[in-house]
């Protein structure tokens, strides 16, 4: 499984990103992510859109999805992949549970790959910080010099670089080189 975190605030290229790199991994393998606004919803849209599976980890009930803008995705996933929640089934979301499903989603991952990161102070960082502790590797996607993201001084500061899905896979022993 393949943990995938990042912006809610996400830009078109953090979402080539994601789409170049998961298109890849989705194939025989499951996408796990947050069903957040922005990179979470795009990561499971993509593993979708390129016949993959997907799992959505709820920082709400089952019965509840937040945010009520990915009412479409969250149908689909509960139809044809999976939601799963620690909270009872029509629990609403408060801001305490989110990083408490951020460590269920890191949990899961055997690898966690983030597109695209924009602070220091978010959810993606916790997630990282939970990877981290877990002993996950973390695949960050380089960002054109000047960007307002974070994700190259993450490279620089020891995340592995996603450059291409195979790379991931070649550097886990899940593929041949």
């Amino acid at each position: 499984m393949i943990a995938v975190v990042g912006s809610r605030e996400n830009t078109e290229y953090g979402n080539q990103c994601a789409e170049t790199i998961i298109k890849d991994l989705a194939r025989g393998r499951v996408i796990v992510s947050g069903l957040a606004k922005g990179i979470d919803a795009y990561a499971h849209e993509s593993a979708i859109r390129n016949g993959g599976r997907t799992i959505a980890v709820l920082g709400s009930g089952i019965d509840y999805c937040y945010p009520s803008e990915n009412q479409e995705l969250y149908e689909e996933i509960k139809k044809n992949h999976l939601l799963i929640s620690e909270y009872p089934f029509d629990s609403p979301p408060n801001r305490e549970q989110f990083p408490m499903r951020n460590r269920i989603i890191t949990a899961l991952g055997d690898v966690i790959f983030v597109p695209q990161i924009n602070t220091y102070t978010s959810g993606t960082m916790i997630s990282i910080t939970n990877g981290l502790t877990l002993g996950k590797p973390i695949y960050v996607a380089p960002h054109p010099p000047g960007s307002e993201t974070v994700n190259n001084k993450l490279i620089l500061e020891g995340a592995e670089l996603a450059d291409s899905a195979e790379q991931i896979l070649e550097d886990l022993g899940w593929v041949k080189k």
